[in-house]
């Protein structure tokens, strides 16, 4: 899948942050709908199995509940997962350019995998209402008679078809959960951009690991408020569930947002121990303890939800971990940022020689400046070369970025604080 790669533009650095933007909103679009995805379709093969005899009948309730919610329609499977996994494919594409890794397949097959995954949990959705048909029918039809046959051998064969496309849809989504989120840590390490070969070497990366597990743990955390908001508190009148289906919504609600709360903590800290040392950035740090404030909020509110039963609570919740959620996959985007920098400026240098050339051929006449001219009309204002002024003195840091031309770019088009004696440079 490299030749997806041999397909894109070459960029300029604000075409590069402009995909980065992107990068965070699909992000914060995808991975909350994919956890809550798999949590909703998992449970609901497991409650399904459960279901199976009379006296259980309010698990199989639950089961058809937990996948309606889910997959609530084919226009929200699209819009909400198989239209933002694709975009991811072609974003990689473009940020990557040029280099050797294969994150850009990786997250191909991801989106392929989701495709799959997406389509048979439809299916799984769709025989769930058939089953219920068929069950129906069956009950009118004349016991012993040739046609009540024929319907219970159609319901059967529905019923093996419904819990296949089930366990298969549940399969392809934990493997384009498991591409995707790999992607993601390949791309903020350009440590790995020419030594992983294979996607089974990242069962050896413990920042990859540690991604992937916060991702299942926020995947727990968004089933069980978002069970507890949409057929609780979203519910009015005589939609809400009575008593009995109520205490089943709640007790697997409260359950699962209080294991996913217990460990997105802990796993939020290990992310960020685990980074590659090229990707941490303090602005990461910020983010990160700022959407644990919000998570010590969510689960404070589904506390007061369970202590008082008042309904608005699991809306505050759910808001309140949409925040947090928000937060922790911008600290994601912002590691990419920071991992592709370098890369990034090399691609913008390219670009640059690229505009000259069109210019050339066309004869157009660009201005050439030289370092003097450079110097006086930007650098001046804040650096010295034997003295301290804004900035550091050139003496300074020129013996740093000796032979480092590309570092030097890099720094300057995208600087970060380095020295705490002095301010942050502005992009230059």
């Amino acid at each position: 899948m490299d030749f997806i790669k041999h397909l894109a533009l070459p960029q300029s650095m604000e075409q590069y942050h402009l995909l980065l933007f992107i990068l965070n909103l699909t992000f914060i679009v995808l991975l909350p709908y994919l956890g809550f995805l798999l949590g909703t379709s998992l449970f609901s093969y497991i409650y399904n199995k459960k279901g199976t005899t009379e006296k259980n009948q309010l698990y199989k309730r639950f089961a058809k509940d937990l996948i309606d919610t889910g997959v609530f329609s084919k226009s929200g499977l699209a819009f909400l997962a198989i239209i933002p996994a694709a975009s991811l494919v072609f974003l990689y594409a473009q940020l990557l350019q040029a280099t050797t890794t294969i994150a850009v397949s990786v997250m191909t097959f991801g989106f392929l995998a989701l495709l799959a995954g997406s389509i048979l949990l439809y299916a799984y959705k769709y025989t769930f209402k058939l089953s219920s048909v068929l069950t129906n029918v069956e009950s009118y039809v004349t016991r012993g008679s040739a046609a009540r046959e024929e319907v219970a051998d159609y319901l059967q064969t529905t019923e093996h078809t419904h819990l296949r496309c089930g366990r298969y849809g549940i399969g392809f989504l934990f493997v384009g959960s498991f591409l995707t989120v790999g992607a993601s840590a390949m791309a903020c390490n350009p440590a790995t951009w020419s030594t992983m070969d294979n996607v089974f070497e990242l069962f050896l990366s413990l920042d990859f690991l540690a991604r992937y597990l916060q991702f299942l743990a926020i995947g727990l955390g968004v089933t069980g408020i978002g069970i507890l908001f949409f057929l609780i508190t979203w519910q009015s009148g005589e939609r809400r569930p009575e008593e009995s289906y109520a205490s089943l919504i709640r007790q697997f609600g409260f359950r699962w947002s209080a294991v996913s709360f217990l460990l997105q903590p802990v796993l939020l800290v290990l992310t960020l121990a685990v980074l590659p040392a090229g990707a941490a950035s303090g602005l990461m740090y910020a983010l990160g303890g700022t959407a644990l404030l919000f998570l010590f909020a969510a689960a404070h509110f589904v506390y007061a939800f369970k202590r008082d039963g008042q309904v608005s609570y699991t809306a505050y919740a759910f808001f309140t971990l949409a925040l947090a959620l928000t937060l922790i996959f911008t600290k994601d985007q912002v590691a990419i940022g920071n991992g592709t920098k370098e890369h990034a400026a090399r691609l913008s240098l390219a670009y640059e020689k690229d505009v000259e050339e069109l210019k050339a051929r066309l004869g157009v006449a660009a201005k050439a400046l030289t370092g003097q001219e450079i110097y006086d009309a930007k650098c001046s204002a804040c650096h010295l070369f034997d003295q301290k002024k804004v900035g550091p003195p050139y003496k300074e840091t020129i013996p740093k970025y000796a032979g480092k031309k590309t570092e030097l770019i890099a720094f300057i088009m995208s600087p970060i604080k380095i020295n705490p004696a002095y301010p942050n440079m502005p992009n230059q």
